[in-house]
């Protein structure tokens, strides 16, 4: 997928571009290059080190790197330079890893080496206070906050939450059927407000200033989480400079305290209705039971209430907006599916419970999660001493990217790649019901690897099932037209992305109606007598 992506501005990338296409500057580094190359070759051109792109002096291959959809520039690397290739971007060794046994072998198999961070002194130290989850390294912090996790999401505990799930899908087929032009938002509404009932055992329901707070949160720190977009990061002694001369600190700051005191506020009325025995269950509300044995502090709860919400919300999102892009380039799955559905279940709308009479969708689902990974990059694993790997040395400190896009997009993984084909995972038994040994988490590499695993997949693929089998039993998803009646293409190689940590298209023209007029009264009675 070639594609442009929206306007984003990157200030501090942009001017060093603009120093460094100054006539004047590319003459003296001429100069310099050449003077440095012939004095220190051995130093810049490593003789144990994978091929990839030539680089200037001290700042690497910083400037062939764009400031947006790295991912895609990254698969032109490797379709070059092979599945391990070696960069140098501000003073950083960074591995990409292309192909997933390679990212099995460094970053599972390994994981004692590679399951750590690069500490961000801006993301992770102003921004977060050392508390979110993703940016931990592999230390004591980490390995509490996972393990509550886990325990949290496992797949056994995931029943608790089906009934808060079943009140959100009513929500979003309510919503696509009066506002299918808002059909982005209707899908982070939908993940958004499941997700604040899971953590935080609230409805959405007028919570919406807090759910918009931390939406707001949400999608700075999208931005802010990336490698390399501040420069304190690249050059720590800025972090010596009075404010005044580094305004970036009071900004990461003042994020940092909005953000905590938001979440701190929200986690502390859960502890506070933990006293009532009548009080439902939600993740926060364990966390604060297990608090002594865990040994979390407070400001650690309130940062995992945090990232659950952030990693729920934004990539079952993602993966949706993605689902919808998918539909409307091949109809023939759509069709499949909604057979599928009406074979089974007549006129009944499809919930968890169907799930093993339904193994076309679930392959669906699972395709979905394979199609766009929406973390293409996963986040760079850092090996903590050094290795060797296929006749390569690996420093410590080296940042390790396991390209989930391209692994994805390798014709030796998948047949046809870049196409939507759900039949890849058909898994039934002779009697047509879902192979018991299906699993929504194997067969691709969306949730990672290694200790960095995330640690939500099983409630991310329950998520996925009910949205998807739900839309696609409630309308007929299709590309828009125009004022003429002709269809409007809408190419996946060319669609605008929203990048960040996560990326997805951006809004897209599309025709979203209702199946029948009995699937629309259905969805209409339903959201009435929601209890």
């Amino acid at each position: 997928m070639n594609s442009t992506v929206n306007k984003q501005v990157y200030p501090e990338r942009d001017q060093l571009t603009a120093i460094y296409s100054h006539p004047y500057t590319q003459t003296f580094l001429t100069f310099v290059t050449v003077g440095l190359i012939c004095a220190y070759g051995a130093y810049w051109i490593p003789k144990k080190r994978p091929a990839g792109p030539f680089g200037l002096p001290i700042i690497g291959n910083t400037l062939q790197v764009p400031n947006l959809c790295t991912w895609q520039w990254f698969e032109k690397m490797a379709l070059k330079y092979g599945p391990v290739a070696w960069f140098r971007i501000m003073g950083e060794n960074v591995l990409l890893l292309s192909d997933p046994n390679d990212a099995e072998e460094l970053l599972a198999k390994r994981a004692n080496n590679y399951s750590a961070r690069k500490f961000s002194i801006y993301a992770t130290h102003y921004r977060s206070n050392n508390r979110r989850l993703l940016l931990l390294s592999d230390g004591l912090e980490f390995r509490r906050q996972r393990a509550m996790f886990k325990l949290m999401f496992r797949p056994e505990a995931l029943h608790a939450y089906q009934w808060r799930q079943d009140q959100q899908i009513k929500k979003l087929l309510f919503d696509m059927i009066t506002k299918p032009e808002e059909y982005a938002v209707n899908l982070t509404r939908f993940t958004s407000g499941l997700i604040m009932g899971i953590v935080y055992g609230t409805p959405v329901e007028g919570r919406e200033e807090d759910l918009n707070a931390i939406i707001k949160s949400n999608k700075s720190f999208n931005l802010d989480g990336l490698p390399g977009m501040h420069w304190v990061d690249t050059f720590p002694w800025m972090e010596k400079l009075p404010d005044a001369l580094a305004p970036w600190r009071q900004t990461a700051i003042q994020k940092h305290k909005e953000e905590a005191d938001l979440f701190t506020r929200l986690a502390l009325e859960v502890k506070e209705r933990t006293k009532d025995i009548n009080n439902e269950e939600c993740f926060l509300s364990k966390a604060w039971e297990a608090q002594e044995k865990s040994g979390l502090d407070d400001l650690s709860i309130a940062y995992l209430g945090g990232s659950a919400f952030e990693a729920g919300t934004f990539v079952s999102a993602c993966v949706l907006h993605c689902f919808m892009l998918a539909c409307v380039n091949w109809p023939n799955f759509v069709e499949r599916a909604q057979k599928e559905l009406d074979d089974v279940l007549g006129d009944s709308p499809p919930s968890w419970t169907d799930r093993a009479n339904l193994p076309y969708m679930s392959a669906v689902v699972k395709e979905a999660l394979r199609w766009v990974p929406v973390t293409p990059l996963a986040f760079p694993h850092m090996a903590t001493k050094d290795d060797s790997f296929k006749g390569y040395e690996i420093p410590t400190g080296t940042l390790i990217f396991p390209s989930v896009w391209n692994m994805h997009r390798d014709p030796d993984n998948f047949s046809n790649p870049r196409v939507f084909e759900p039949e890849r995972y058909y898994q039934a038994t002779p009697e047509g019901k879902l192979d018991p040994e299906f699993s929504f988490v194997d067969g691709h590499w969306s949730f990672g690897f290694g200790r960095r695993e995330c640690p939500g997949n099983y409630v991310a693929g329950q998520i996925l099932w009910g949205a998807i089998a739900n839309l696609l039993w409630a309308f007929k998803i299709s590309k828009a037209k125009d004022d003429k009646g002709i269809d409007v293409d809408v190419d996946p190689d060319t669609v605008p992305w929203r990048a960040g940590v996560n990326v997805e298209p951006e809004v897209f023209p599309i025709s979203i109606i209702a199946r029948s007029a009995k699937h629309a009264d259905h969805i209409q009675m339903a959201w009435a007598r929601r209890e």
